[in-house]
């Protein structure tokens, strides 16, 4: 009876295991998900906000393949950063116009992240930095302060392992979470 009970529970335990372990790969964009031009700061991991072409993807920026449960409407939710910037690039600026109009009266978390390079405490303020930059531009388009919280994840969530350009581009970004 307990060796039942205790096959039952394993097998229930490592099905729910493979369950959870399953996701998709986010889309790349044209460029491998890099956007952003360097600006003048320093910094391992560093972000352009948006994606290099501008184009259109989903708002829950923790959750991979995101585009495909996007609603019709919904603006692209990951902004992408230049290596060690915050600067927001026109691509950028043109899609978080978009998540402003979008956003309205919703509330928003942006999410800083950066890649794998540099010290924790260097990518925790640049990943703020970047999560501030986003919410500086929101306000300017009119999206009210009180709508908006920013934290950062420095390198502590990266989007895609790995230690090549394709992946560190990927993880310098900011994510608007609804």
């Amino acid at each position: 009876m307990m060796t039942k009970r205790f096959h039952f529970l394993a097998v229930t335990l490592l099905t729910l295991g493979l369950l959870s372990a399953c996701g998709s790969v986010p889309e790349a964009g044209p460029d491998g998900g890099q956007a952003g031009a360097a600006s003048g700061r320093t910094g391992d991991d560093g972000r352009a906000l948006g994606r290099a072409d501008g184009s259109a993807g989903s708002l829950d920026g923790r959750t991979a393949g995101m585009a495909d449960g996007k609603m019709a409407g919904e603006p692209e939710h990951r902004i992408y950063f230049a290596l060690n910037s915050d600067e927001i690039t026109p691509n950028s600026a043109s899609v978080l116009t978009h998540n402003a109009r979008w956003l309205g009266k919703r509330n928003v978390t942006i999410e800083g992240h950066c890649d794998e390079r540099g010290t924790r405490e260097y990518n925790l303020a640049l990943g703020q930095k970047r999560a501030d930059s986003v919410k500086q531009f929101l306000i300017s388009q009119g999206v009210e302060p009180s709508r908006i919280r920013t934290v950062s994840y420095g390198k502590e969530r990266p989007l895609v392992n790995g230690h090549s350009e394709a992946a560190w581009n990927k993880n310098r970004r900011a994510d608007l979470v609804p």
